[in-house]
């Protein structure tokens, strides 16, 4: 199946559901036909060709679907970046591209100083408000406010219903579908270039190895911006002719609204990244039989590694199967899978590659016997067309047909993949995966800092906890506080590190190069045991809260919330509330989880378990 085809066979459905979307927004299979329609248009007017490059980013679920599937019926390449990309890596990434037009939020044509006269504006508000004043206002009085609706979306659609369709009658296989960058310094973006080959070939494989229909309901919360949340979200219900559902943020400290969903929405199919399963796993009380309805066939675990203990504690608790998948961003989203099927289901693995070739070499090039290790290596239809505009990148990693994926891998006597390490740098956090390159350069652009390193640390929750190890100027003072307030104005959230720890001195070896198990050591010998405060609890949580959040104290006090300080996310808080809890030795229950999301809250959760 491709584009075309998909989009044909919409009209035999145009009244089934698509999309689910926040706020109870509904996408029709024809209102997107329509929609589909009416933006070659659009594109057309602005002069724009097949394989033009057009940048799409916006905090618009409904908009970014509708631009994206559009996009790829007539034909143009899709650069996606998420709207919490920074200034800095943007105009890098815009740099490289060059880009034919725009589709962005407002908000960001200010923030990265987009400079073209090809920007359409995502607005769907100024759109609503149109909409009401044509009811009360004639066309001749219709007010102006918002600008010119040509160039905002979905304004912009208005302008050509009376004109027909303009997109070609065939999308080449290999003209490129969408890039996405992954992470990687600013003077070194690397955009996956993925072809409609490459994803339409990947998508039949999920469809089958997932076995969906159109009957089919994905739950889906993941970031669009990630390969894992377009291609398993939006891009798989389009494909199979099912539902997508992305009816609210996703927040771990409401995890509640998850376990609803599955019942109220009938959901069949659960796509998470192990950080998530790690809540699920603390806070499960009451909502253990969430998954056990007619509909739901088993959770789908994707972007990281699925620990084994977490795996069959998720299996056991909630008493149903847990499919872990391997996928790069390189290969659309997957390529090794461990379920559903039984024959290439074994707990602890991931599973056996689908539709793809793989093969398992040593250091001289040479295939390992099997259950030796050596470097895993892929090769299929779904397999990246290389980095855009950096041949040096993509001849590193693509030889001869095959991927270099830079994960260290055996195989076992019956065929199953197991992941024993990582030869490249990456590290995995909380499901996203981080090039500790990027972090570097940031950090070395303050004059502060002679040296840095960033590393990853084993950690239950993320997989890996980011930490930056800074060795400062002489004479020179610098602080946590500043530096992360540094961080934040330089980095997306996710690319924050978690802690910081100044050396007078960089363990080095003889070469000159910093020794990163040596780093990993002295961080060890650091770490004290948290003892109990003599402080009131007030005082105690306000300190704790002001550690992790990593602001200071005085930023903290008994009103604040995670709307209200800066830090306080969705891990945070899980981290917050599990020192607390080796703190105080108590143990939360699920229910005093969901309240507890200001200081003053926390407080009086504790003092209640305390006098108990």
């Amino acid at each position: 199946m491709n584009i075309e085809q998909l989009l044909t066979g919409t009209k035999a459905y145009a009244k089934k559901t698509f999309a689910v979307l926040e706020n109870s927004d509904i996408i029709t299979y024809g209102d997107l036909s329509l929609c589909v329609d009416k933006l070659s248009i659009v594109f057309s007017k602005l002069n724009l060709k097949q394989q033009d490059k057009i940048l799409l980013s916006t905090q618009d679920k409904r908009s970014y679907t509708e631009i994206l599937i559009s996009a790829f019926r007539y034909g143009l390449a899709v650069v996606l970046i998420d709207p919490n990309a920074k200034v800095d890596r943007v105009k890098a990434i815009v740099q490289s591209v060059q880009p034919n037009a725009f589709f962005i939020d407002a908000q960001l044509k200010i923030d990265w100083a987009i400079d073209s006269a090809a920007v359409i504006e995502v607005n769907r508000q100024t759109s609503a408000k149109k909409k009401f004043f044509q009811k009360v206002f004639s066309k001749n009085t219709l007010p102006t406010e918002g600008g010119n609706s040509e160039n905002i979306y979905p304004a912009c659609l208005n302008q050509s219903e009376k004109e027909s369709s303009k997109y070609p009658n065939r999308i080449e296989p290999d003209s490129i579908a969408y890039i996405i960058y992954t992470s990687g310094s600013t003077s070194d973006p690397k955009g996956v270039v993925i072809s409609h080959k490459n994803l339409f070939a990947h998508l039949k494989t999920l469809s089958e190895v997932y076995g969906l229909n159109d009957e089919s309901r994905l739950l889906n919360l993941l970031n669009v911006y990630h390969a894992d949340g377009v291609v398993q979200g939006p891009l798989l219900a389009f494909y199979c002719g099912g539902t997508w559902f992305s009816p609210f943020k996703l927040d771990t400290s409401q995890l509640d609204l998850i376990y609803y969903a599955i019942y109220k929405y009938e959901i069949s199919h659960f796509f998470v990244v192990p950080t998530l399963l790690s809540f699920f796993e603390k806070y499960h009380e009451g909502f253990e039989d969430s998954f056990q309805t007619d509909q739901f066939k088993f959770i789908i675990s994707v972007a990281a590694h699925l620990d084994v203990k977490l795996w069959h504690t998720i299996s056991t608790i909630f008493k149903t199967q847990v499919v872990n998948v391997y996928g790069l961003t390189e290969t659309v989203a997957g390529s090794i899978f461990c379920g559903p099927n039984p024959n290439n289901f074994k707990i602890g693995t991931i599973g056996k590659p689908i539709d793809c070739d793989i093969k398992i070499i040593n250091e001289a090039g040479q295939t390992v016997n099997s259950s030796e290790k050596g470097e895993l290596l892929l090769k299929g239809n779904h397999i990246m067309l290389g980095y855009f505009n950096n041949p040096v990148a993509t001849n590193t990693v693509l030889r001869d047909g095959w991927l270099h994926t830079g994960d260290l891998a055996r195989q076992d006597d019956e065929g199953f993949i197991h992941i024993v390490g990582r030869i490249k740098s990456m590290i995995n956090t909380g499901g996203f995966r981080v090039q500790p390159e990027e972090i570097e350069e940031i950090i070395l652009k303050l004059d502060e800092v002679e040296a840095c390193k960033v590393i990853g640390l084993p950690d239950k929750f993320l997989v890996e906890k980011m930490v930056a190890c800074i060795k400062p100027k002489e004479n020179v003072v610098l602080t946590e506080l500043n530096l992360f307030k540094f961080f934040r104005q330089n980095l997306e959230p996710e690319k924050v590190p978690h802690e910081i720890h100044f050396f007078e001195e960089m363990p080095r070896g003889i070469s000159g190069k910093i020794q990163v198990e040596k780093l990993k050591n002295l961080i060890s010998e650091k770490r004290i045991a948290p003892e109990v405060s003599s402080e009131k609890t007030l005082d105690t949580i306000r300190h704790q809260a002001a550690a992790i959040f990593n602001v200071d104290i005085h930023e903290i006090n008994q009103l604040s919330s995670s709307s209200s300080v800066s830090g306080w996310d969705s891990l945070n808080n899980l981290v917050l509330i599990t020192k607390l809890e080796e703190l105080y030795d108590i143990e939360f229950a699920t229910s005093e989880i969901m309240v507890m999301n200001s200081i003053n809250a926390i407080n009086s959760v504790i003092n209640k378990k305390i006098k108990k």
